[in-house]
């Protein structure tokens, strides 16, 4: 059983690390996640496997991948918060279809994209828009998480018959190439979407990803103290253009932690905008 000072050496750690923040109620999932990596390690206590992180070799550092792996969470589907979407497909048709952005490439970032349902429904949506309107829109879209394994689940991009519950019947028909309720996603819309590694508490790995269109970035704040949000709203504040939309999750907001941003009010949501 964890005691009260591992939780609290291995919760600083992981702070440290990742940005993410366990509360002192949050001992109970800490343990739970890092149980099987004592076992398979054969470690005898989570101080062992905290000074092994902490001081380690060469296998410490690859261990760091695992630790990244056991605590994110990786809760996501195609198509997830509809009214969010709508704004996204509604800005595409307004600016890059007839407005001033006219034929300029677009740039998107995907961060914290866990196995890769949200960077490829945005490119989903952008393909939809393109053969509607038969009009050639140039775009890249970049999908980036802190673990190691969801990356290489979003590489892949077969998933499953829960991804999709959201995906209306023609959408799965047209993308998807389905076989024993597993749904492989088509090259034409892989081609459009880049998976990397990135840590946003790495400050220096935000200069790839400067004069974005717009910035998905959901459901990720709730995990971070403030302290934590503050610094990630602030480079993802520089990562956009002028003009530029930033879109959090939808129990998620930037009261009182950036006024950089402008608040865009829509039906069932807000966006934010860089000015």
């Amino acid at each position: 059983m964890m005691t009260k000072e591992e939780f609290t050496m291995l919760r600083d750690f992981v702070y440290e690390k990742t940005g993410i923040y366990f509360a002192e109620n949050k001992m109970y999932l800490l343990e739970s996640r890092l149980t099987n990596r004592l076992q398979e390690l054969g470690f005898s206590s989570y101080e062992d496997y905290y000074y092994s992180l902490k001081f380690g070799s060469e296998k410490a550092k690859n261990e760091m991948a695992n630790l990244f792996d056991v605590v994110t969470t990786n809760e996501t589907s195609f198509f997830r918060n509809p009214p969010q979407l709508d704004v996204f497909r509604t800005m595409i048709k307004k600016d890059y279809c007839n407005g001033n952005m006219l034929g300029s490439p677009i740039r998107i970032w995907s961060a914290a994209c866990s196995t890769g349902e949200e960077p490829y429904t945005l490119a989903i949506i952008i393909l939809e828009i393109i053969e509607s309107l038969k009009k050639n829109i140039p775009f890249t879209i970049y999908g980036t998480d802190i673990s190691s394994k969801v990356i290489e689940s979003a590489r892949r991009a077969v998933f499953s018959q829960y991804s999709v519950r959201n995906t209306d019947e023609r959408t799965v028909k047209k993308y998807f190439a389905g076989e024993n309720n597993l749904y492989a996603l088509k090259e034409e819309v892989k081609k459009y979407v880049k998976i990397d590694f990135m840590n946003l508490m790495e400050e220096n790995a935000y200069k790839i990803y400067r004069q974005m269109d717009f910035i998905f970035c959901r459901n990720v704040l709730i995990y971070f103290d403030e302290k934590m949000k503050k610094k990630v709203i602030d480079c993802l504040y520089e990562c956009l253009r002028p003009k530029g939309v930033l879109i959090i999750g939808h129990a998620e907001s930037l009261h009182n932690i950036s006024r950089a941003f402008k608040p865009l009010v829509f039906p069932g949501t807000i966006a934010y905008q860089r000015g």
